[in-house]
């Protein structure tokens, strides 16, 4: 059961780990203007934070791509 729960949790992990370099790239802008022209120590800090959040930031940048859309 264990093994089962570490296997999930891995693959959550890797998935935050590949959210992290399109997020860094595109999304973070659309979620947050402020970040924009962030410096690379800003964007080094934030990165374990995007990883354990990346479905909650995901959601967040797919809600600002569908305001965009309407406006």
């Amino acid at each position: 059961m264990i093994q089962i729960i570490l296997i999930i949790v891995l693959i959550y992990l890797l998935a935050g780990v590949l959210f992290v370099i399109p997020f860094l790239l595109k999304g973070i802008v659309k979620v947050d203007e402020v970040a924009h022209g962030g410096s690379i120590g800003f964007k080094l800090i934030i990165i374990p934070g995007i990883i354990v959040f990346w479905t909650v930031l995901l959601k967040k940048w797919l809600n600002a791509l569908k305001k965009k859309q309407n406006d």
